[in-house]
């Protein structure tokens, strides 16, 4: 596939006129920024088979928890983002709220946060992220997370722009701000439309589920979430002999963690005694210093407290107070794989 350069994006519906509901289902209609990742299977959050299901239409049983502020303190602080950004380069940032369509792969969507003009007269993009304080690590020396990364490009490639900018806002302190300058790739750009037209053609338009694979516990929360609670109702389902050396694995694997969770405990034991005297000595206190010619060391034994309730605390505000229980309590549904080898 060769990339034709030669294009303007086409303006698909201004979403300032859209109502939530009907921003979401022009969403549906091709693949946007935020849904790059996940279609690449690239995304921490989320999976190709939950974007899918999205695309089509197919709703989870249990429905994910409401990030619904969190989403709408993110929008109300882009504005902030965009000021700052615009105050520490000195370039004009402005806003178009028009969701755009990629005229020559137009499974490909653009509904950017801000628009930036360049010195010389053209245009860029900028993506205005907020995160909290501890994610500062994964923006260091010039890095951006490779999700956010993926989304700034398939903007600038359905805009047919060469430059983009992604800020982050940390705190409510201006220092605690970055941002970083992407130049386009086209290399990139053409392996990644490639891959999104497979999933796009090969799975949304034949209803074709993808494999699902990513994160181990995203994986397991996407089947929990579209199969439901347990059915102890439902008859035992039979297992294709093909699983058979999968199954073999799984109690190789749990045989070996448990052998390391039996040492990991027998050096557990082995610490306490080592550590017994020094607490000894220490009697109440919390720090220790030990110094030699050849080292200092700083010991530390300070306490940690934890509220939590027993089981039989539990029973008794339970039978006491039926009518606040479930105010306090929360009950959630775990379940545990286990299998047991009978060899014939």
């Amino acid at each position: 596939m060769s990339l034709d350069l030669n294009y303007q994006p086409k303006a698909l519906v201004d979403t300032a006129t859209l109502t939530e509901d009907e921003w979401l289902a022009w969403r549906k209609k091709g693949i946007g920024g935020s849904d790059v990742a996940a279609a690449l299977n690239l995304s921490p959050y989320r999976t190709a088979r939950e974007l899918y299901y999205d695309k089509i239409g197919v709703e989870p049983v249990i429905a994910p928890a409401d990030k619904s502020i969190t989403f709408a303190i993110g929008h109300l602080l882009e504005d902030i983002v965009a000021q700052v950004f615009s105050k520490q380069t000195g370039l004009t940032v402005y806003r178009d709220q028009t969701m755009y369509q990629h005229p020559l792969f137009p499974f490909m969507l653009a509904d950017v946060d801000r628009f930036v003009t360049l010195p010389n007269g053209e245009k860029a993009i900028l993506e205005c992220k907020t995160a909290h304080f501890s994610a500062q690590c994964l923006w260091a020396n010039g890095c951006v997370p490779r999700h956010y990364e993926l989304q700034v490009r398939h903007y600038m490639s359905v805009m047919n722009i060469n430059t983009a900018y992604i800020a982050c806002l940390f705190s409510n302190n201006e220092d605690d701000f970055v941002w970083q300058k992407i130049e386009r790739d086209l290399d990139e750009e053409e392996n990644t439309i490639s891959l999104l037209e497979e999933f796009w053609t090969q799975y949304v338009c034949r209803r074709q589920e993808p494999p699902l694979v990513g994160k181990p516990d995203v994986v397991l929360d996407v089947i929990r979430r579209y199969h439901g609670p347990a059915d102890k109702s439902i008859p035992e389902v039979a297992v294709g002999e093909e699983y058979a050396q999968q199954l073999d694995r799984i109690i190789e694997l749990r045989e070996e963690k448990s052998s390391l969770e039996r040492r990991a405990r027998q050096l557990d034991k082995q610490i306490k005694v080592a550590y017994a005297p020094i607490l000894d000595l220490m009697g109440a206190a919390c720090n220790a210093v030990c110094e030699t010619p050849m080292a200092s060391y700083q010991i530390s034994y300070n306490p940690q407290y934890q509220e939590e309730m027993t089981k039989a605390q539990l029973e008794l505000l339970r039978a006491q107070h039926p009518d606040i229980y479930h105010d306090f309590v929360d009950t959630t549904e775990k379940r545990v794989f286990k299998i047991s080898k009978e060899v014939k």
